[in-house]
């Protein structure tokens, strides 16, 4: 079926000789047919503008990256599902291939809709000049959000800052919402993306049908206060999880010891190893500074596939070979710079996390932890720099409580949005259930079972009567005891 700039599109069954409209829906013009990469199915893209500053409702507007990918189903429902990218700082639309196969349980009958959120993608995004593979490696050690760094991202933009908040980002997605002529939908996000969700679900409650948060960020998470402990958390929960793994406590008899070991090394400073350039293949000496070496192990733990080979990670570092530490290092650090928007993370995480930090909250949630306060004090002179955002007062952290139905899924040993976050929200919610997959971090395996889990729930709007037997199936894989080297 081809797709045209009409506006509309009708979507026809053919049964028994006859062609008659099922359901359709009056796409508006701006939307023309489109090809996404790698996606085996018809989109409209189009863009849409609003006001910058949408309270003063003058100025500078800015254009929104849209994305459709209409329900190709004889059974069309009226409700499309709407992805929220995670970060802060995701492209929505660059979500679409992957996204689109966590829902293909629903896309059949639902319309799929990716916005790139302002101040990401496409939508004036709040870049910012980030190091190549062409010049030194160092640049991708670097401390977290140097001075240097934030200033000259600041300098770059074109652009009000501070404008660039969730609440003023979901008022564009409603104003979208209705532009695309949707009554109501339904809501999918992970990480940031839940936080999205939630602020959409506070103030436009009307027109959400259902929603799915994955890897959920409470309103009063206060990012990245939780980092710490998490860490601790999940490292430990890979320690005993090689313990009790044959070939992993063969390969390892210590792993805890090397953990130990290996934090030790930066008691007296820096340590340097080396890497790999990408584009040259040769080795290059960097430096490592001991908050790089903590929040780069979280990382890892992000992705369970990822932490398989954390344990030889570990146990090198721990004789002082941080050299497997660092190529993954470097790895990330490419991978996160591609994907995020550094501007757009900022505004977000100073306005809507970091203004609510307190010393006390600093004190009581990282003190006697390896990667301590260094995250949360980076980012707090960061927001000096950046500034803090607007659209956020004091009620912004309080919980959001709607009669909506809300599905919350969280991975047991999540580094980044612990579960007892996600527990914590589903208290406020009636209509909200609570699922924890084992042996799970904030990336998920077992696939099939939480693609049909959400499917199932979208389908019903309702979390009473699903059917959650494969979750308690989901097991870790075996971790990788090759040593010295990250396993392929």
């Amino acid at each position: 079926m081809r797709l045209t700039t009409t506006t509309f599109l009708t979507l026809l069954l053919v049964s028994g000789g006859t062609t008659p409209a099922v359901a359709q829906h009056a796409y508006p013009d701006w939307l023309t047919s489109c090809q996404i990469d790698q996606l085996n199915a018809a989109a409209l893209c189009g863009s849409y503008e609003v006001w910058e500053n949408r309270a003063a409702e003058q100025g500078r507007r800015i254009a929104l990256n849209v994305v459709v990918v209409p329900a190709p189903g004889p059974d069309r429902a009226p409700d499309p599902v709407f992805y929220f990218s995670g970060g802060p700082g995701g492209a929505a639309t660059e979500a679409v291939v992957g996204a689109s196969q966590i829902l293909r349980g629903v896309r059949q009958q639902r319309d799929l809709v990716f916005i790139d959120q302002r101040g990401t993608g496409q939508s004036h995004p709040l870049d910012c000049e980030e190091p190549t593979g062409d010049g030194p490696l160092q640049a991708f050690f670097g401390e977290f959000l140097e001075e240097e760094y934030v200033r000259a991202c600041l300098a770059r933009q074109d652009a009000d800052v501070a404008q660039y908040t969730t609440p003023i980002a979901m008022d564009d997605i409603d104003e979208v919402r209705a532009a695309l002529g949707y009554e109501r939908i339904n809501l999918y996000g992970g990480s940031y993306g839940t936080r999205a969700a939630q602020v959409y679900m506070r103030r436009h409650t009307a027109t959400v049908r259902s929603a799915v948060l994955k890897g959920v960020a409470p309103m009063d998470m206060k990012n990245p206060l939780p980092f710490a402990r998490a860490l601790e958390h999940a490292v430990g929960a890979v320690i005993e999880a090689c313990a009790a793994e044959a070939a992993c406590n063969e390969a390892y008899p210590d792993l805890a010891g090397d953990w130990q070991r290996s934090k030790e090394y930066f008691a007296r400073g820096p340590v340097e190893t080396t890497v790999e350039h990408p584009r040259t293949n040769r080795r290059e000496v960097i430096t490592i500074h001991r908050g790089v070496y903590a929040d780069g192990v979280r990382h890892i733990l992000y992705s369970v596939g990822a932490s398989r080979q954390l344990p030889g990670m570990i146990h090198t570092a721990g004789r002082g070979d941080f050299d497997a530490f660092a190529q993954r290092e470097l790895a990330q650090a490419i991978s996160f710079n591609d994907a995020l928007s550094g501007g757009m993370f900022m505004t977000v995480t100073c306005a809507e996390d970091l203004r609510f930090i307190t010393e006390e909250d600093i004190e009581r949630e990282t003190s006697g932890t390896f990667l301590g306060d260094y995250r949360v004090r980076r980012q707090l002179a960061a927001c000096e720099i950046w500034g803090w955002g607007a659209g956020v007062d004091e009620s912004y952290t309080e919980p959001i409580r709607v009669e909506t139905p809300v599905l919350l899924i969280s991975g047991e040993f999540d580094a980044a949005t612990p579960a007892a976050g996600a527990e914590s929200v589903a208290r406020h919610l009636p209509n909200g259930r609570h699922i924890v997959f084992p042996n799970q971090s904030h990336g998920f395996r077992n696939p099939a079972c939480q693609t049909r889990i959400i499917a199932d729930f979208i389908k019903a709007a309702s979390a009473d009567d699903l059917d959650l037997a494969c979750v308690a199936e989901t097991r870790r894989p075996p971790f990788d005891t090759r040593v010295g080297r990250p396993g392929t």
